[in-house]
């Protein structure tokens, strides 16, 4: 009896007169009369889920069969012709021959075999002509030409193995006290009966008893103190406009905008998402700012980031699960890369961003929602375009897979248009412009359309068994070069033009690094293979070439360029801006090294003066572009350590090695001039960073008092001597308490060679002779 199946019936009216309705229904009689949603199987589930003995659809003409998504199983048989009656070993008609009925169900399966065919194909010719600019991407409401597996509740989407798909909720109540939503054709509960009020009651007792139990946050109205003035705030915001907006699409401009009017007319009445907002704009803004506020601007960030995350994380989150909660999750991300705040840990919260936007259902495209306003069905694209785009880069400097694939979303591109045509009033269907005109949604949806490959990239490379073979490395690596020289000689033709939000030297170079560092990241492993092997020579090759183009600045500092949005980026950011940078150029210093050891015959045997002058008069003409990137990078970590940078080992490991450089060029001991530079450049680490909290906090530093967090301690993690094997600080070694003011003079008084064993440093130094040891690996790494 549990496993009986509803007769599937085909009828022209609904059992109470001829049909009358001018738009056909889909859903099935039964679900019709109960009131219930109908997902439109043959049979459907609700009427299986209630062993209702019929499941009866109106015959249309243009709508012969639908074919759900997910397959459900199908009865052995079942009358066309409105019979009550199963086919099955027990029915009446079970007197058919065992040949017939296999026939009739090899035939029914070929059927929809062949119709599976035809919709893939429709599919994909689908996708193929929105990419064609004569077509209009009229994107107007649902077209649900097939039903969804999972359902939107509450503007949350629920997948298949969810128990909202199974059970009925309202089918216990009665018809007296439920209604259908004309709007969203949902079945609720009647507002206007008793049953409603009461609900109401218990669910206002609900809110009270959990607003009781936790603690009233008073961290948003303390932040407000911080906020900078209104002139400094609008070049905040500005900044940020002019840069990552462009490029990583959160906010709708205008209504942004009038929310920041809004905000300075009553910023006491304002809503807490609307300040965290223009808070963490203002802290992505403080890069690119160079008033003389600066410092102190860039001391205060870290409160913003941090009362914009204690609002998020604070309980009761399900209230915080929409649009508003949505950017600003994003805007903490970015902002914590930006202004260098936990900036390289950002993978693990934005697994739990894409977590939190799968359950908004922003991987299903609004098509398949119902009724939606044309503005939220497009920032719904926007939001899951940018939040898939930070989730790969951030796998990528992690070194992990992105634990997501293309077939785990169907969300289509953001339309190419620009916010004006947006509004959230409108009711018109989008009229996306050409692909051939810029707009700005056109980098993002550059982005969008290499994301399928740039996913596929990072999952191999990052696999735990490396099985990606060269063949494959060659043929992802040129469609990816193909597609970055495309795009980027696109954006480059818009460059200084006249055209309505045309991009700028910013964001084209965002653009380029982004997307080139993947084919970097991909041919590297096989890089290294080609100091023995000359097969990987085309690897070795478009590294280089992809690191200088990656590692080139847009202005040139050595010509004394003012500083520009990119080079207050590269001195200011950590995270994926890091990740690059270091990247592109420990390859070229692998390479500068090793040419000039295999040169050697080719030097001068006259002893040369060290120089560290970016034009070295003793460096080869085709190794210049290699030394200058070298002497660029030294230059660029010394400007991190006076823009507050609280790590000096990149700045000591460029200096050591430049200083190599320059010795093997002058032919002297390598090994007595790196450390002579690292001694001159740990002494020049602690002047700057004494500099730079003078100037984020007006007094000089004082390392006598013991740290105001945790004790001595703080930061290092407990147990971290049970995993590493190593001591926590220096101090245990040397009695030394850690403050600069009492070792004097650090190239005179320290124990350099003790120092230099110092695990707890953990610099890595490596092998004083070996090169590939100063950034941690080698050329004979086994792959």
């Amino acid at each position: 009896m549990g496993d009986r199946i509803p007769a599937l019936h085909h009828a022209d009216t609904d059992g109470t007169g001829p049909v009358r309705r001018r738009r056909p229904a889909l859903s099935c009689v039964e679900c019709r009369k109960r009131k219930v949603k109908c997902d439109r199987a043959r049979p459907c589930g609700p009427c299986t889920r209630i062993q209702s003995p019929t499941c009866t659809y109106r015959p249309h003409p243009w709508n012969d069969e639908r074919v759900s998504p997910v397959r459900r199983p199908r009865p052995v048989a079942a009358t066309s012709t409105g019979a009550s009656t199963q086919d099955g070993p027990h029915s009446p008609t079970s007197g058919r021959s065992n040949d017939s009925h296999a026939d009739m169900e090899k035939k029914d399966e070929t059927i929809h075999q062949l119709v599976d065919r035809v919709r893939q194909l429709e599919s994909t010719l689908g996708s193929y002509s929105r990419s064609l600019p004569s077509e209009p991407d009229l994107r107007v409401g649902p077209t649900n030409t097939q039903p969804t597996a999972g359902h939107f509740v509450k503007s949350k989407f629920y997948g298949e193995s969810h128990w909202v798909n199974v059970l009925e909720p309202y089918d216990a109540l009665g018809n007296s006290n439920v209604t259908v939503n004309t709007s969203t054709n949902r079945t609720e509960v009647n507002k206007d009966s008793e049953l409603y009020v009461t609900i109401a009651e218990c669910k206002r007792m609900a809110r009270t008893i959990k607003a009781s139990r936790i603690m009233q946050p008073s961290i948003l109205s303390d932040v407000q103190t911080f906020i900078p003035p209104r002139h400094i705030c609008d070049q905040l915001v500005q900044g940020y406009l002019r840069t990552f907006e462009g490029v990583y699409r959160v906010l709708h401009i205008p209504s942004f905008m009038k929310e920041y009017e809004t905000f300075w007319i009553d910023s006491a009445a304002a809503a807490p998402s609307i300040l965290l907002k223009i808070l963490l704009v203002c802290a992505i803004g403080v890069v690119f700012y160079n008033g003389p506020e600066q410092p102190r601007l860039r001391a205060d960030c870290t409160k913003w980031i941090q009362a914009a995350e204690s609002w998020l994380s604070a309980p009761h989150a399900k209230s915080r699960f929409n649009m508003a909660g949505t950017q600003i999750n994003i805007l903490i991300l970015l902002a914590r890369e930006i202004c260098a705040v936990d900036g390289d840990l950002v993978w693990v919260p934005g697994g739990r961003l894409l977590r939190g936007a799968m359950h908004l259902g922003l991987h299903r495209d609004p098509s398949h929602i119902g009724t939606m306003s044309v503005f939220h069905a497009e920032m719904r694209r926007r939001l899951w375009a940018t939040i898939l785009e930070m989730t790969v880069q951030s796998s990528l400097d992690m070194g992990m897979p992105p634990m997501i694939s293309p077939d785990d979303y169907d969300t289509l591109p953001p339309s190419n248009v620009d916010d004006e045509e947006l509004t959230e009033a409108g009711t018109m269907p989008l009229r996306p412009k050409p692909v051939q005109e810029f707009t700005q949604c056109s980098m993002q949806i550059a982005f969008y359309e290499t994301l399928p490959l740039r996913l596929e990239i990072c999952r191999l490379i990052n696999s735990l068994r490396f099985t990606l073979s060269y063949d494959e490395a060659l043929r992802l690596g040129a469609e990816m070069l193909a597609a970055c020289r495309e795009k980027l000689t696109f954006f480059q033709s818009f460059l200084g033009s006249s055209t309505p939000h045309a991009p700028n030297i910013f964001q084209v170079k965002l653009f380029d690094t982004l997307t080139r560092r993947f084919f970097l990241c991909l041919h590297r492993p096989f890089y290294v293979r080609s100091a023995h092997d000359p097969k990987f020579y085309y690897s070795r090759k478009v590294c280089l070439d992809a690191s200088l183009m990656i590692a080139r600045p847009t202005a040139d500092p050595t010509e004394g360029d003012e500083e520009d949005d990119w080079a207050r980026l590269t001195y200011r950011c950590v995270g994926f801006v890091k990740s690059c940078f270091l990247h592109s150029v420990s390859t070229i210093y692998f390479e500068l090294t090793s040419r000039l050891e295999d040169d050697q015959d080719t030097l001068l045997t006259a002893p040369l003066a060290i120089s560290s002058s970016a034009s070295h008069p003793h460096v080869p003409l085709d190794l210049r572009p290699y030394y200058n990137t070298l002497v660029f990078a030294r230059l660029a970590t010394e400007k991190r350590l006076r823009n507050g940078d609280v790590n000096g080992k990149g700045f000591i490991w460029f200096c050591a090695a430049l200083a190599r450089v320059d010795a093997l060029l002058s032919r002297t001991d390598p090994a007595s001039a790196v450390l002579a530079a690292s001694k001159k450049a740990v002494n020049d680490t602690a002047v700057l960073m004494k500099e730079a909290y003078l100037a984020e906090f007006g007094k000089h530093i004082d390392l006598s008092q013991p740290y105001p967090y945790a004790g001595k301690d703080h930061g290092r993690g407990d147990g971290a001597d049970d995993v590493t094997g190593t001591p926590r600080s220096v101090e245990d070694h040397n009695g030394l308490g850690g403050s600069f003011e009492k070792i004097g003079d650090l190239g005179r008084d320290l124990d350099w060679d003790r120092l230099m064993r110092d695990e707890s440093l953990d610099i890595g130094w490596g092998d004083v002779g070996d090169p590939q040891g100063w950034f941690g690996w080698g050329w004979d790494v086994p792959m």
